[in-house]
C-alpha cells in the first residue's frame, strides 16, 4: 500500500513539474512583508504555509518516503525556484558540506597524509571551502562550553553566526 502511495505521489509530482515546465516560466512569488532577507527566494511565512500543506497531504508517509514526497510537493508549489541543493551546490552557489568534504578528502588523499596531519589538513581545507560552517562550528563549541543545549544552544549559535557574518 505504501509503495502505491509513493509511486502515485511521484507520478503526480512529475506530471506537475512537466506541466510547470511546459507553461511559461513562473517567477518567484513577490514578498508580502518587508521582513524577508534578500537571499530568500520565497518568504519564510509562505514556505511555512506550503510546508504545512505538503505535510497534511502526505500524513501517511514517514522517513525517506515522506522526505521524497515533501521535496516533490514543495517544488510543485514553487516551480522555477531552487529550494534545495542540487549537484553538490547549495541554492546560493556554495558547495554543499558533503561536496566540500568529498573534495577535501580527494585532495588530501593525494598527499598521502596520516594521523593528526591528515585531520589538520582536512579541517583547514573544509574551513577554506565553507568558512560559514566553520564559524558555526566554533560558535557551537563556545556555546557548549557555556553549558547550553537544546533551544538555548540553537539561539546562541544563530546569534553568534549572525554577529560573525557582519
Amino acid at each position: 500500500m505504501r509503495s502505491i502511495l509513493i509511486v502515485s505521489a511521484f507520478v503526480l509530482g512529475l506530471g506537475g513539474t512537466a506541466q510547470a515546465q511546459s507553461a511559461a516560466p513562473a517567477k518567484a512569488p513577490v514578498p508580502t512583508t518587508g521582513a524577508t532577507a534578500a537571499d530568500e527566494p520565497v518568504p519564510r511565512a509562505e514556505r511555512a504555509k506550503a510546508r504545512q500543506d505538503c505535510v497534511s497531504e502526505n500524513v501517511a508517509l514517514t522517513g525517506d518516503d515522506l522526505r521524497a514526497a515533501m521535496r516533490i510537493c514543495m517544488q510543485g508549489k514553487f516551480p522555477g525556484v531552487q529550494l534545495y541543493a542540487r549537484d553538490g551546490v547549495t541554492r546560493d552557489g556554495k558547495p554543499t558540506a558533503v561536496a566540500a568534504r568529498a573534495a577535501c578528502k580527494d585532495e588530501i588523499d593525494g598527499r598521502k597524509l596520516q594521523g593528526a596531519e591528515r585531520i589538520t589538513a582536512l579541517t583547514a581545507c573544509f574551513n577554506g571551502k565553507r568558512p560559514d560552517l566553520a564559524q558555526r562550528s566554533e560558535c557551537r563549541k563556545e556555546a557548549r562550553a557555556k553549558g547550553l543545549d537544546g533551544a538555548d544552544l540553537r539561539k546562541a549559535v544563530d546569534s553568534c553566526a549572525r554577529e560573525a557574518k557582519g
